[in-house]
């Protein structure tokens, strides 16, 4: 049932010489939840996830799984998929799997066959693992992570190398293993695949938490932001002279600070760039059909909604609320191992 922690991780510190890593990091997970960790590459994920499978030691701090500190035998309870998997590339991927599941112990044989067919990999069972493709080595290390019914999985980047279809049929297999109860931690680096799995994200940045809390408040910080929109139209003067008019620029435009449009001479294309409030883009566009301009593109640049995630966790700081740690920075970067 929801409402019981299962894995936990407090103020936890991992150094590597004078670098540090992971700094006094503390974030929690419930049964059945599905929790996002989030952060550019090097932020500390990795190591981060390593800890709480009792694969690295930290400095300071602890990590829990269902109550118990790690390492110890809840261990066995728990799938992890942490860096590209790693497997026999002699062996067949069901001969892989028959190998862990003997490793392992006390699982049926009739499970491998069930979690061949849940990550979609029959077809390609009994092929060397040599000749798979970095997609097809993704999905057999998740078969792998659930081979044994864990209560944990810690997945680190689980869709790397997969095309969208694939990556589609990974997200709907994660939720119905946390359907059934199953607490996931998945790292990524990519917002925008992380807003269609979870509910509540854990935002990390030079190790150290930045934000804690629902995903839907993470993405109102950062749709606060502004972008700069590319807009064509077929007559480009009709553009500028709307463009220069307040009634058409609207509240949006002008809380980001722009006083006017402004051409890119260099692109040649009479295209006008203008900077927008995120959020106000939607309004700006109707706002020019209403006037009549006929707008042939509109495009942002420069600014998706993980770029501009990146730049909230490297431009703002931490949000009152986020949960961060002791503001200590890294000399150096050297070293880091996330």
């Amino acid at each position: 049932m929801r409402g019981m922690t299962v894995l936990a991780a407090h103020a936890l510190v991992k150094r590597y010489g004078r670098a540090l890593a992971v700094d006094h990091v503390d974030l929690h997970a419930e049964r059945g939840e599905i929790v996002g960790f989030l952060g550019p590459n090097g932020a500390g994920k990795t190591t981060t996830l390593r800890m709480l499978a009792g694969l690295v030691r930290p400095d300071d701090g602890r990590a829990e799984i269902l109550g118990a500190r790690v390492p110890g035998t809840t261990l066995r309870r728990v799938g992890t998929m942490i860096e590209e998997p790693s497997f026999y590339p002699y062996l067949s991927g069901r001969a892989n799997l028959h190998y862990a599941a003997t490793l392992h112990g006390g699982i049926p044989a009739g499970r491998i066959d069930e979690i061949l067919a849940f990550v979609r990999m029959t077809h390609a069972a009994d092929k060397r693992v040599r000749a798979y493709s970095q997609g097809m080595r993704q999905r057999l290390g998740l078969a792998r992570a659930l081979l044994h019914r864990p209560d944990v999985l810690l997945l680190d980047e689980p869709t790397n190398g997969l095309d969208p279809v694939g990556i589609a049929e990974i997200r709907e297999n994660l939720r119905t293993v946390a359907r059934g109860g199953v607490t996931i931690l998945v790292s990524s680096h990519i917002l925008a695949e992380i807003e269609k799995l979870v509910d509540r994200v854990v935002a990390i940045q030079d190790g150290a938490v930045r934000f804690d809390g629902p995903l839907d408040d993470l993405l109102h910080r950062v749709q606060r932001r502004t972008v700069t929109l590319r807009l064509s139209a077929t007559d480009p003067s009709a553009l500028r002279a709307a463009l220069a008019d307040d009634a058409v620029r609207g509240d949006a435009q002008r809380a980001a600070g722009a006083d006017g449009p402004g051409a890119d001479a260099a692109d040649g294309d009479e295209a006008v760039r203008v900077r927008v409030a995120h959020e106000g883009v939607p309004d700006l566009l109707r706002r020019l059909l209403g006037a009549g301009v006929d707008v042939t593109e509109a495009r942002t640049e420069g600014e998706d909604l993980e770029g501009a995630y990146l730049r909230l966790l490297e431009g703002d700081g931490p949000p009152a609320d986020a949960g961060a740690g002791p503001d200590a920075k890294t000399e150096s970067d050297a070293g880091r191992a996330a």
